[in-house]
């Protein structure tokens, strides 16, 4: 599957009637993922320390390095995860967000379609719909690594810690034997923890 870890997560949080779960806003979170299975990062509890500012060649990814090492500082300071999270939420700044970056390249590759509507026949407004092939598919490898069909790897823990420590599992068409297995793996891997603290302190 040629989806990075932020963009399996910002798939799964659009509707397949379209629209967004809230999950999204916290896409910033998958972003941390993918720089830890780029070795990019590792987490200390609910912080963030670089490893590596090797540029990658991928914007998004380049751009999170260095906003990590512009908090870090010269002494290379631990990062807390809600720092990045937050800078990189649609709320503050919406179309520079994490959540914009991945819907936009997932547009691209016609993975979400956009249909441009008004609301009340005048607001304008976006709803992105997902391809129904690619949602299901990554759904599905996420409920078959729920049910221990798949064996685990470091994008699909860090997929169910993400799924469950944000809500999303709530929204999505699971079992409750899967939900449970996807909190577990959650509660045992450090971005499901400083997700958490994130979203709980809020």
């Amino acid at each position: 599957m040629d989806l990075s870890l932020a963009e399996q997560f910002v798939l799964l949080a659009h509707k397949p009637t379209g629209g967004r779960v809230l999950a999204a806003d916290y896409s910033g979170a998958a972003e941390l993922g993918d720089l830890a299975l780029w070795r990019r990062v590792e987490f200390v509890g609910v912080k963030i320390r670089l490893l590596d500012v090797t540029p990658t060649g991928i914007a998004w990814l380049d751009g999170g390095i260095g906003l990590l090492r512009q908090y870090a500082g010269s002494r290379n300071k631990p990062v807390p995860a809600y720092k990045y999270i937050r800078d990189r939420s649609p709320v503050g700044s919406p179309s520079t967000s994490a959540l914009a970056m991945h819907r936009s390249s997932l547009a691209q590759r016609d993975y979400l379609r956009c249909v441009r509507k008004r609301a009340l026949g005048v607001i304008p407004r976006k709803r992105y719909y997902p391809d129904p092939a690619i949602w299901n598919a990554v759904l599905g490898e996420l409920r078959a690594f729920a049910r221990g069909e798949l064996q685990p790897d470091g994008r699909l823990t860090l997929l169910a810690a993400l799924v469950h420590s944000t809500g999303l599992a709530q929204a999505l068409p699971l079992t409750n034997s899967e939900r449970e297995q996807l909190k577990a793996i959650s509660n045992n891997t450090a971005l499901g923890v400083a997700v958490r603290g994130v979203i709980n302190s809020q």
